[in-house]
């Protein structure tokens, strides 16, 4: 009880400490500027260029035709890593512009004028000032209309906001733009004869500080954000025209597309649901419902909320189209992998411009026992299929669309409605997930002894150096290596090096830089790996490409995402393993181990994961979701992108 006590009167301590700090005169505003305004750029947009669609959708709404995104970058010094550091970002758009009042009204939180207006992309009035501090702790704008002689500035610098008390927007005043955007203008043979200007000063949170990167993630970004939007208005990132990027490769002209007879993407299902959102009269409770026909509508009736249509669109890459991450970084075939990457389950488009792509589905038994559908599990194959669905911002409360518009949180109702009949669209999904499976078997990769060290091998060496451990060989196997040395020397002679001593000696170097080695072989009837001492005194973990261990697990590792890293992760076991078998002295306590790999474990082994292979492949196509009974969906909870 003391204890308790001690701790309710050092809270309160804390309390009286810090209200001590506040003036005499202090009103109490509803926001403490300097802590709301510090939380408030620490949370939101997950990346520059997410904050960045909040800039551009402003330029948008002011019916700009043409918005040009470019940098400031620091003054090149030879041998300076930070030559293309870039030290303020430009949105430069001639849409309509504003007024001295207007534009510093929008430096201001909630300052909208799309409010009651459904029609829009914006409409809470957030982004100008939420966005750019997210990214910077000045912002400037520069605006002019069109009947105006001059150029107006406005900025918003949070480090001179007030600890404590109101803030406000300092008064506009006249002034030229800065000396990087005049020379972008004349560089680009542009003017300025009405439009908006932001510039993001220094910013501090920037996603990539170097130019060149920044301006990649902003194009491939943009590309698929605003790709429904890119024939009304044009976008420049860095002097690059921004190019559509449909993620599900249908649209003809839009980046990485090919055309459905040369094997591309094929549009499997396109539906237009109309649907009303409403409140029911006995419960409150807020509801969505198809529309059969337009008689169902009652005009009169005050507790429809909305009324309006929700399109889908479910596409299948067919087997031989290229989404997937081999070859080169810079082919068509990596970057529709990198885009079906981060956009591998359904995409929301709101108003023509993406919001996310969200790849959590209500799969609990909790889920399917309340009418929300059986949803497939997004697992390897669903790079191979895509789902769009679109709305406009009539239904912005059905989606749950957050004042930042990168999350949607729909309600429970739309997933019932997907999931019902006429389109049970959860199960035409799991149909299009087992036709990938059942269409794209591949063949195992076959893996072959790396020239260099591979991270795994490059470990296991450096492990033995941090224990200050030399390899030693036993005795009964001395012979044996020497051997074995021996003979690869003479091969070297005349070859590599110009005696046999030398030889020898380059051999010895050799294995105290790359004192372990992964290698394969081909025995159906061998055991799953063999240990072997190779010259220079290198531990081998040799893997058999015959063994349901290659096929079922160290091949498959290759086929997932990050597989690499776990591959490695199982060679070090293999030559942990191999190291520990080849270094037993005794010839009996040998004899057991070995007797052990080749007779208990690869036989065990090799038939469990045969039996795991029949009974995995059924497990995922038919019952998906009895291994993830607990994976309970909230259909209100922030999803993943």
């Amino acid at each position: 009880m003391t204890v308790t006590v001690d701790a309710l009167d050092a809270e309160v301590a804390r309390q009286e400490k810090h209200l001590a700090q506040l003036p005499e005169n202090f009103d109490f505003p509803l926001f403490n500027s300097k802590h709301a305004i510090e939380s408030q750029r620490r949370s939101g947009y997950r990346n520059t260029s997410a904050a960045a669609r909040e800039i551009v959708d402003n330029a948008i709404e002011a019916k700009a035709s043409r918005i040009d995104i470019f940098f400031d970058q620091a003054k090149r010094q030879k041998g300076k890593k930070d030559a293309e550091a870039v030290t303020a970002v430009a949105f430069m758009d001639d849409g309509s512009g504003m007024s001295a009042k207007m534009v510093r009204y929008a430096l201001s939180w909630g300052a909208g004028t799309h409010f009651d207006e459904m029609g829009t992309i914006g409409k809470f009035g957030f982004g100008l000032p939420n966005a750019s501090i997210n990214q910077t702790r000045r912002v400037e704008v520069y605006t002019k209309r069109r009947t105006d002689t001059v150029i107006t500035k406005a900025w918003l610098d949070i480090n001179n906001v007030q600890a404590h008390g109101l803030t406000h927007i300092e008064e506009p005043e006249i002034a030229e733009l800065p000396e990087f955007v005049q020379r972008y203008l004349k560089d680009n043979g542009l003017t300025f004869d009405h439009g908006t200007v932001v510039i993001w000063v220094t910013p501090d949170r920037l996603t990539y500080r170097k130019a060149s990167t920044l301006k990649e993630h902003l194009l491939d970004d943009f590309g698929v954000v605003y790709r429904y939007m890119l024939g009304d208005v044009t976008l420049n990132v860095a002097g690059k025209t921004v190019e559509p990027v449909d993620p599900l490769f249908l649209t003809p002209g839009a980046r990485y597309h090919i055309p459905k007879d040369k094997g591309g993407a094929i549009e499997v299902y396109n539906q237009m649901i109309p649907v009303r959102y409403y409140q029911d009269e006995e419960t409150g409770g807020l509801h969505l419902s198809h529309v059969e026909k337009a008689s169902d509508l009652d005009p009169d009736n005050e507790k429809t909320l909305a009324v309006g249509a929700i399109e889908v669109r479910i596409v299948r890459f067919p087997p031989g189209f290229s989404v997937h991450k081999k070859g080169k970084a810079e082919s068509d075939a990596n970057r529709r992998f990198e885009i079906r990457k981060a956009r591998r389950g359904m995409s929301f488009v709101r108003h023509d411009r993406e919001i996310e792509t969200v790849d959590v589905f209500p799969r609990s038994m909790r889920d399917i026992s309340a009418g929300l559908g059986d949803w497939p599990l997004l697992q390897g194959y669903a790079y191979h299929w895509g789902i769009e669905v679109k709305f406009n911002p009539q239904l912005d409360e059905v989606f749950g669309i957050a004042n930042d518009k990168q999350t949607v949180r729909p309600i429970e109702d739309f997933w019932r409605l997907l999931a019902s009949e006429p389109f049970e669209i959860d199960a035409l999904l799991k149909a299009e997930n087992l036709w990938q499976t059942k269409n794209r078997q591949k063949p195992d990769p076959v893996v072959e002894t790396r020239e260099e060290p591979s991270p795994a091998e490059n470990a296991a060496a450096l492990a033995d150096r941090i224990d200050g451990e030399l390899i030693q060989v036993p005795e009964k196997d001395k012979e044996k290596v020497e051997k074995a040395t021996e003979e690869e020397a003479k091969k070297r002679v005349g070859v590599t090096e110009k005696t046999l001593e030398e030889a020898k000696e380059a051999i010895k170097k050799q294995g105290q830089r790359r004192g372990y080695r992964i290698e394969y072989f081909d025995d159906p009837n061998g055991a799953f790996f063999e240990p072997e001492w190779q010259p220079g005194n290198v531990v081998v973990a040799k893997v058999n490409r015959q063994h349901p261990f290659y096929s079922a697990f160290y091949a498959a590792l290759l086929n997932l995402e990050g597989g690499n890293r776990a591959r490695y992760a199982l060679d070090l076991m293999l030559l942990a393993l191999a190291k520990g078998e080849l270094r037993i002295d005794d010839p009996v306590t040998k004899l057991w181990n070995e007797n052990l790999r080749k007779k208990q474990w690869s036989p065990f082994l090799s038939n469990a994961l045969r039996v795991l292979e029949q009974t995995a492949h059924a497990g995922d196509s038919h019952e998906e979701s009895q291994g993830d009974q607990e994976d309970t969906f909230t259909a209100d909870a922030p999803s993943v992108a």
